[in-house]
């Protein structure tokens, strides 16, 4: 299929991705906060250019529901 094999070269074989930044991570309660900035760059290898430069800004928080560990009965 050479319309496939186009689009996976063009987008996956072509290009690369670098990702910088800093995360901080911090537990809280019920879970932990993750935030920072990651910049990340787009580039094309075949004509060594790059396409999309991003700023993220990242703020997420992941709740931890309680955790039930079984124990055996001990007699």
């Amino acid at each position: 299929m050479p319309i496939v094999d186009d689009l996976v070269e063009n987008l996956v074989e072509r290009n690369s991705i670098r990702v910088n930044g800093t995360l901080t991570v911090a537990f809280v309660s019920g879970g932990f906060k993750v935030t920072g900035r990651l910049l990340s760059t787009l580039r094309d290898q075949k004509k060594q250019k790059d396409v999309l430069n991003v700023e993220i800004p990242v703020d997420a928080t992941v709740k931890v529901g309680d955790i039930t560990i079984p124990v055996p009965q001990i007699k």
